[in-house]
């Protein structure tokens, strides 16, 4: 299903990862020395999961007012916290939070810049194919440079009540 709304690109500015250029190195040694400090830096992700819905009265769950303005955008009123996680993730890996309705988000932390984090994040949906096994759908992915403490919030893939929705940070 498409995401409603506004809610099908992502609200912050996210900007696309670059292209690694490398060249030919004298020697492997500082290289793999190189790559085994990478794989060991850890990046702590928080992930929120939000549940948006439009009602009769106005809400937004008071853990959310970080970001208040900007659900404020979308066209839903009522905002609950559902599922919250921080986790640390090693760069390169993929970390899966599962969400409510066989939704799942996740967070591929790749390059630690100075004051912010290259990350894929991307939404996913479980489905069961024609034989009845649970397949992987990817609903969206994205290469961006978040900067750290700051949250980015995507999503309002359509729920059988409301939207979901989701703010990511990293530190």
């Amino acid at each position: 299903m498409a995401p409603t709304g506004h809610w099908h690109t992502l609200t912050a500015v996210a900007i696309a990862t670059g292209l690694l250029l490398a060249g030919a190195a004298p020697s492997t040694a500082p290289v793999a020395a190189a790559e085994a400090d990478d794989s060991a830096k850890t990046v702590t992700v928080t992930f929120l999961e939000i549940h948006a819905s439009k009602e009769e009265k106005e809400h937004i769950d008071p853990q959310l007012q970080a970001i208040a303005d900007e659900l404020k955008r979308s066209k839903y009123n009522c905002f609950r916290l559902g599922v919250t996680k921080t986790q640390g993730v090693v760069l390169g890996k993929v970390w899966e939070l599962a969400l409510r309705e066989d939704h799942a988000a996740r967070v591929q932390p790749k390059e630690i810049k100075d004051d912010a984090i290259v990350l894929v994040m991307s939404w996913v949906r479980y489905e069961k194919d024609e034989k009845g096994e649970r397949k992987c759908k990817v609903l969206l992915s994205v290469p961006m440079t978040l900067r750290k403490g700051k949250y980015l919030l995507s999503g309002g893939w359509k729920l059988s009540s409301g939207a979901l929705m989701g703010a990511v940070a990293v530190k």
